[in-house]
């Protein structure tokens, strides 16, 4: 192999990386974002099922940093946390920080609240009925 034909191999890898970097980019926040989804969607139905079990009512604290589920009482009692989105780099914007979930599954005063994960141009809507319900937009 000759330096020319080196040289110019290079050259083509470092043409064909350029051209898939921005791309690669994109796949990575996509992943991250719906990564961050799920375990949003999986931890408020774990909370939901909880109050559900326990027959209690559930206070579900979600901010970018940490998701806490607390049974409501005479005295609190923390049952579920979780490291928030932002531990992957992706974004949480709520229009409530507090949702509630009654001993029977449904909603208190929480519907319609609607999640957004939010990394790069990727982004993922997550939104609650007044049932308890989730339900996830892509």
């Amino acid at each position: 192999m000759t330096l020319v034909e080196t040289v110019i191999v290079l050259t083509l890898v470092g043409l064909v990386t350029l051209g898939l970097a921005p791309r690669l980019g994109n796949w990575m926040d996509s992943l991250a974002v719906r990564r961050a989804a799920d375990e949003v969607a999986g931890f408020y139905s774990a909370a939901r099922f909880g109050a559900l079990l326990r027959g209690t009512r559930v206070r579900i604290e979600l901010t970018p940093d940490s998701l806490r589920a607390v049974y409501e009482g005479v005295s609190d009692s923390l049952f579920l946390r979780q490291e928030g989105p932002s531990r992957s780099g992706v974004s949480l914007s709520t229009s409530r920080l507090i949702l509630r979930i009654l001993p029977n599954g449904l909603g208190a005063g929480g519907s319609n609240t609607t999640l957004v994960l939010r990394r790069g141009v990727q982004a993922e809507s997550l939104t609650t009925s007044r049932l308890g319900r989730l339900k996830r937009w892509r």
